[in-house]
């Protein structure tokens, strides 16, 4: 087997553990448990969910936060983490250990001392407990006392006791949860902790806790067992939520150093930011890791440990050159193994790998008290199912539309042994993916037109280009099955001029021309994309939505990054306020209070939304035995919508 990538694909050693490879999978919480937060464990999904990325070739996998002991710390609540906090816990965590241990990977947990400030649903009886009395993060209102000593000796107690159920689990390293604006992390931060015993004060004495708890450790699971530390490199905390500054990169590094000193790690895995932005923690498609990567090289330099690279990253490629270039040892990937959970094997055979959007859908499914789902592998938490079972009769299928939902739908129906046809209007696949990719910081789009592209070209999925499909065309190929995956057309609202307007889908391809000053009607993502486009070549952008602010139906996860990447002098949005009329070099209209306004505008761009076309539907319903309608043809939503129900039609015709 050809290795592409050289020593990232290696194997690697930490401490005396030897890893098939550098790359790892990190700590993600996917909400896959039964019961309330006093019984989640590991079940039968999560199991298969480690095994199908442990069979993809990751060297090393890390499970989401697991929690030490619930008596005094029981928080965070809502996120369910599963705990090893009795022996009856044993058996759960040996099956992920097993499973993993099958595909010849590692196993390692993130467990941790629970949330300390991070309390949300509180519970009376448990009050919220930190190194010093502060404001709780969710309930500013409610205040955490501070810890006393026969508190602390209790959280380090049940800590060693947890790591050696973990050992005895067969998990083959621990990773500490130091970081995250975690408990531990708190000790570390000047923010949070002002205690004037021998756990507060120098940054020496700031680390006596996680000193203290690794010396505990160590006793219970031997010297030999690899201990690898997770901490913040820069606490990033915003102006006024507390009176002192939180932890920064030069006292992390003296913290490392003071670890390595006294020979208690083998590694470091490193974060950043805090949950006041998490976008510094799981960066979106609007964010960057600038701020990270600084920080991780002054890190890298200072310390003689390996150290793990966590942050945002997308080629195989680019983590090779990382490590090339002693900027890293080993590499984490989260959502990457989410999209992906044959990614290390894919990467070591050149194979097609399918790519995050970074859409951050994983997490925005996770505020919505769902379980973890994926915009583009739909098979992400289902693992457990086993895969796809061949179809009983085999049938042609014509999939008309090859965006996102139309590709999916025919790779799945032909992965079922179907005969399968996808036509498409357009001469490449992608649908309305590459209006999508336009802005600067979406160009991962374009990798997933790519990926998409090579997967119907390997497989044996026959593709029809340039062919808009008509009914009479359709009937005369006698398909037993359609699928129709057409997207949508662009709503037109009857607004006096509105003939005067152009599409934004035209723009953004190109097809016309607009003035240096354009106005464009609708704030969803489509006209603020386009807005952010525009200004990016010297056109000035104003917005015009009738709802209360722009971008109202966006993921809670990447909103304020999103509005973020607008609030640029090139931009100006006018909401609340209706458009009545649009005239030559200008938009009238009415705003919430009835008053009238007038934006000045060389051009007028249209992005009112988009409703599916149900005239090839309403053509072929009753002509053919199976008719499906999927994606933005059924009902407009995001990729992940598409995708989703594209997987569950084909999977069951």
């Amino acid at each position: 087997m050809k290795n592409t990538y050289g020593d990232l694909l290696k194997p690697y050693k930490i401490g005396n553990m030897t890893l098939k490879n550098r790359v790892c999978m990190a700590p993600m919480d996917y909400m896959y448990f039964d019961g309330d937060e006093d019984q989640s464990t590991f079940n039968y999904r999560w199991q298969r969910v480690f095994e199908a990325r442990a069979k993809g070739g990751c060297g090393l996998l890390f499970t989401c936060a697991v929690q030490a002991e619930r008596e005094i710390m029981p928080y965070p609540r809502a996120l369910k983490f599963p705990g090893i906090d009795s022996d009856e816990r044993v058996k759960e965590f040996s099956a992920v250990a097993d499973y993993a241990h099958f595909h010849g990977a590692k196993m390692g947990c993130e467990l941790t001392m629970g949330s300390g400030r991070y309390a949300d649903i509180i519970d009376p009886k448990r009050p919220p407990i930190a190194p010093s009395d502060c404001q709780t993060q969710y309930n500013p209102e409610v205040r955490a006392r501070a810890m006393t000593q026969e508190e602390i000796d209790h959280m380090i107690r049940t800590y060693a006791e947890a790591a050696g159920r973990l050992k005895a689990s067969g998990f083959d390293c621990l990773l500490i949860m130091g970081g995250g604006g975690y408990l531990i992390n708190q000790f570390l931060s000047p923010a949070w902790n002002q205690r004037t015993d021998k756990y507060g004060g120098s940054v020496e004495k700031r680390a006596t806790f996680l000193i203290e708890t690794i010396q505990a450790v160590k006793k219970v699971v031997g010297d030999d067992y690899p201990i690898i530390c997770s901490l913040n490199m820069d606490d990033l905390l915003p102006e006024g939520v507390s009176d002192s500054r939180g932890v920064v990169i030069e006292e992390i590094i003296e913290t490392a150093q003071i670890l390595e000193r006294m020979d208690l790690v083998d590694g470091f895995h490193l974060r950043i930011g805090n949950y006041y932005n998490q976008e510094n923690i799981i960066p979106s498609a609007y964010w960057d890791n600038s701020a990270y990567r600084k920080n991780f090289a002054k890190f890298k330099a200072a310390v003689t440990k390996p150290v793990i690279f966590e942050n945002r990253l997308t080629d195989p490629e680019e983590m090779q050159a990382m490590i090339e270039n002693n900027e890293t040892d080993m590499v984490s990937l989260g959502r990457n193994w989410i999209a992906d959970p044959d990614w290390a094997n894919k990467a070591l055979k050149g194979e097609n790998i399918r790519p995050c959007l970074r859409c951050n859908m994983c997490l925005h499914t996770l505020w919505l008290g769902k379980c973890s789902a994926c915009a583009v592998n739909p098979v992400h938490g289902f693992e457990f199912e086993g895969p796809i079972v061949p179809a009983p009769k085999k049938k042609h299928v014509v999939v008309i539309g090859a965006g996102p939902a139309g590709v999916t739908a025919a790779l799945t129906a032909e992965e079922r042994g179907h005969k399968v046809t996808l036509i498409e209007k357009e001469a490449v696949v992608g649908g309305k993916l590459p209006l999508v990719a336009k802005p600067d910081y979406k160009n991962h789009y374009e990798k997933y037109i790519k990926y998409l592209q090579r997967a119907i070209d390997e497989s044996g999925v026959e593709l029809i280009c340039n062919m808009e499909a008509k009914p009479d065309q359709i009937k005369a190929m006698n398909p037993d099955v359609v699928i129709i995956a057409t997207g949508a057309d662009p709503i037109v609202p009857p607004v006096k001029g509105i003939e005067k307007a152009v599409l934004a889908d035209d723009v953004l391809k190109k097809n016309v021309t607009v003035g240096k000053d354009v106005a464009i009607i609708g704030g969803g993502l489509v006209g603020c994309e386009t807005a952010y486009w525009l200004a990016k070549q010297g056109h000035q952008a104003h917005i015009i939505e009738m709802r209360e602010d722009i971008l109202l139906d966006a993921s809670y996860t990447t909103i304020e990054a999103q509005r973020a990447k607008l609030a640029i002098p090139e931009i100006d949005k006018y909401v609340k306020t209706r458009v009545t009329e649009v005239a030559d070099g200008k938009v009238i209209c009415l705003t919430e209070d009835s008053k009238t306004v007038e934006v000045s505008a060389d051009s007028v761009i249209l992005a009112a939304g988009y409703k599916g076309n149900q005239s090839l539907y309403n053509d072929l319903w009753l002509e053919i035995d199976e008719v499906y309608q999927v994606g933005d043809n059924a009902k407009t939503g995001k990729i992940f919508a598409a995708n989703h129900q594209a997987y569950q039609v084909a999977k069951y015709i």
